[in-house]
């Protein structure tokens, strides 16, 4: 298997003494506190489930402000994020990633969980985290055990739960950009049986970046999350029932768009940094954070439509726990979501109608002749319904353990997309196309777990789960305009539709997925692992697709298979915790989606082969209650097999959107003020990231970006209130989170620019 650089790469990250965000110390001593993680259906020290998975405190996340999936991505190592819209959140682990996969029969290759419900939509998480117990990031695929089967990870976030004990605490922050925030919560027992929970936030502020065209902000947020949990636990009985509800609202004006001259592709035109360039000849200061995005008139329509983007959910969990025989425990989680969700944005952020009458000559002179704009607008609606039971084994001095249970998924996506092109030039990319998509999925699985202590120290577990997915449903693509104002005599249809259709489709899928884990536990500080496991992640139907045979072709499943070991170790009485990892993954038919310059349109296809592999190591440090340190590291080798897509061989090229490197760092030190003892903590990370491809054809890349962090906390030892002032980003780093290439442009997003405040919280 060629591991002789891998193993080369351990040596040098054992070396360097790597290791992992998440820290959380003991009250009150130098050691490292206790994690209790869920990943494997069973509470059980994070030191001693045998898989790379990292377990980040609620109280770790507040710290960092790291307030959703991009803040989580942009925090860690071994994953990273990715924007292609604000309808698709993309995160990748170890070079998974379902790069721009939004189509109403599309699987995430890493899935998201809600308090252990699968989200099913990529766009159905945009709302912030808040009052949130943990986040579990599981690498590597999960077969077995995790709710739905997940090919490349998975990210667990687990509320805070109900408390019989009244407490309650609310937060007020204030910041640059306009950041206005307030969050908080309020728990206690309702009856002597029941308890109660309720939580909240708030999340306004200005825009990032502008819209000069239209005088608008441009990746602003108004946001607004609230939460209300019952749980039931009667004196005399060992059951448990938990009922959570939430809602999520937020909207902005958009994200902001800017196309790039490419430094690595082949010459061409420049048509969009061209025109820029004439722009900024007139608007002296044009910046990266300022664009023009075009407000597409749809037929019939009497305005504009603006750029922007809303989402709208609510969600329903149930779960219910009880013994049902002697060491026999029986588990019900019930999950129901609603999403709607409206995302409008212009692709280039700048089209022919943009304030500025240039000629054709000034177009052509800066290699612009071809400029155009398509603003894309997808409207979708969710609906998703899961259960999943379970019998478990609890006696915990036999030898014997085990799991099984049954899963059932099932979703109805409508997504209708309207696409609006106008051209100075070219024909195909003027007009209006419309695509009205209902698409049924239908996921059912049965999996168990055997585990069984071949001696005190070595335990063997072994798995299998059996999944049938099925997906089907009907397409209509419609010719609505042809032309624009510009050349209002244009015939020829919007790209990437060529024809008007209505279609069916539907396939169903089916795989076996194996498991086999063996944990060495020679004492209470030491534990290793070696494991097979394989993931799988269901076939589907293109969006938007050009005609009816092409919406109805499906891509095929994908399936991985991971070879990995590992080892977790805590030394010198616990104040060192050091895990490490070494993987080798074998992708088939892993799902692409990549736009073809020849018709600018999107299209899913199967590279046949990748291998993947790589290692993680964290450390952290606590060599006493006032100082704690920690360190990470990732490398991940992600090459594709075999890949020719229209006439392009990727074959031997590195994975889209899969830095090789990254690393992570940090450090929190406390000290007392006066008769204040250990009231003032400071904390600063840094986390870095190397140079990574944007596409398979390795032309584009992101060079290599570190970001840096910052809080400082003042509480009182007394009364429990806190002070807090914390920056984000604070060398102001320039880097992107997704670029699109049109001819020889690269039209790029960014992340978020140095953004700092203050945060007052008070206990009640």
């Amino acid at each position: 298997m060629k591991l002789q650089h891998t193993t080369s790469v351990i040596a040098l990250l054992a070396g360097m003494t790597l290791a992992m965000p998440a820290f959380a110390a003991a009250a009150g001593g130098t050691q490292l506190e206790e994690l209790v993680v869920t990943a494997q259906k069973r509470e059980e020290n994070v030191q001693a489930a045998p898989l790379a998975i990292t377990a980040v405190t609620g109280a770790s996340l507040a710290k960092d402000r790291v307030l959703s999936l991009e803040d989580l991505g942009h925090n860690m190592t071994g994953i990273s994020f990715t924007a292609n819209s604000p309808q698709a959140n993309e995160i990748n682990i170890r070079g998974v990633v379902n790069t721009r996969l939004t189509s109403p029969t599309a699987d995430q290759s890493v899935s998201t969980f809600v308090d252990d419900v699968y989200v099913s939509r990529s766009g159905n998480l945009n709302s912030s985290f808040y009052d949130v117990a943990r986040v579990e990031v599981v690498r590597g695929p999960q077969g077995v055990l995790l709710g739905k089967n997940v090919a490349g990870g998975a990210v667990n976030i687990i509320s805070n739960a109900p408390s019989f004990d009244t407490s309650g605490k609310i937060t007020l922050t204030a910041g640059n950009y306009d950041l206005r925030q307030t969050q908080g919560y309020l728990t206690g027992a309702l009856t002597d049986t029941i308890a109660g929970r309720f939580s909240f936030q708030t999340i306004n502020h200005s825009g990032y970046a502008k819209d000069l065209l239209h005088n608008s902000d441009l990746e602003d947020l108004n946001s607004v999350q609230g939460r209300v949990q019952l749980a039931y636990k009667p004196t005399d009985s060992d059951l448990r029932a938990s009922l959570n509800v939430d809602y999520a609202k937020d909207d902005n004006h958009g994200v902001n768009r800017v196309g790039l001259k490419s430094s690595t592709l082949p010459a061409g035109p420049n048509i969009w940094s061209g025109t820029r360039t004439l722009i900024a000849a007139q608007l002296p200061g044009l910046n990266i954070r300022e664009s023009f995005p075009v407000w597409p008139l749809f037929k019939g329509d009497l305005a504009p439509t603006p750029q922007g983007a809303r989402h709208e959910t609510y969600d329903v969990i149930a779960k219910i726990e009880k013994d049902v025989a002697p060491n026999i425990r029986f588990a019900s989680i019930t999950g129901y979501r609603d999403n709607r969700a409206f995302t409008m944005y212009d692709q280039t952020g700048l089209g022919p109608t943009n304030g500025f009458n240039f000629t054709a000559a000034q177009l052509a002179s800066v290699g612009s002749s071809l400029l155009f704009a398509e603003p894309v607008n997808f409207i979708e609606q969710v609906h998703q319904f899961s259960e999943e039971v379970r019998l478990t084994s609890t006696n915990p001095d036999s030898r014997l353990d085990w799991i099984v249970g049954a899963y059932y998924l099932k979703s109805r996506v409508h997504q209708f997309n309207r696409f609006w092109g106008e051209s100075s030039v070219l024909p195909t990319l003027s007009g209006e196309s419309h695509w009205d998509d209902h698409g049924h999925n239908q996921d059912m699985a049965v999996f168990a777990q055997l585990g069984y202590k071949l001696t005190d120290t070595l335990k063997l577990e072994v798995g299998a789960r059996y999944t049938q997915d099925k997906k089907g449903g009907d397409q209509t693509g419609i010719i609505v305009a042809t032309g624009d104002k510009l050349h209002p005599l244009d015939t020829a249809p919007l790209t990437p539709l060529t024809t008007n259709f209505t279609t069916g489709y539907g396939k169903s899928w089916s795989k076996l997925t194996p498991q086999a884990t063996l944990r060495w536990t020679p004492n209470d500080t030491t534990m290793a692992y070696g494991t097979v496991s394989v993931g799988f992640k269901g076939g589907g139907f293109q969006n938007d697709a050009s005609n009816a045979f092409a919406a109805a072709t499906p891509y095929n499943p994908e399936t991985v298979t991971n070879y990995e070991v590992g080892y977790k170790t805590e030394m010198f009485d616990r104040t060192v915790r050091w895990n490490s990892a070494v993987f080798y993954m074998k992708y088939t038919d892993l799902q692409v989606q990549q736009t073809l310059a020849s018709c600018l349109c999107n299209v899913i296809s199967n590279a046949p082969g990748a291998t993947i592999k790589g290692v993680e190591t964290d450390l952290q440090y606590a060599p006493n209650h006032w100082f704690h340190a920690w360190a990470s590291g990732s490398y991940v080798d992600a090459k594709y097999d075999q890949f020719v897509f229209a006439g392009v061989n990727n074959s031997g090229h590195l994975m889209q959107r899969t830095p090789k490197w990254q690393a992570a760092v940090g450090a929190e030190a406390t000290t007392s003020v006066g008769s204040w003892t250990d009231a003032l903590v400071g904390r600063v990370s840094y986390r870095w990231q190397g140079k990574m491809p944007w596409a398979p054809e390795n032309t584009s890349w992101e060079d290599a970006y570190g970001t840096l962090d910052a809080r400082i906390t003042l509480t009182s030892p007394t009364k429990g209130w806190s002070v807090s002032a914390f920056g984000k980003n604070l060398t102001d780093e320039v880097y992107r989170t997704n670029i699109i290439v049109f001819f020889n442009d690269e039209m790029s997003s960014f992340g978020a620019p140095r953004t700092f405040g203050l945060e007052v919280s008070a206990p009640f």
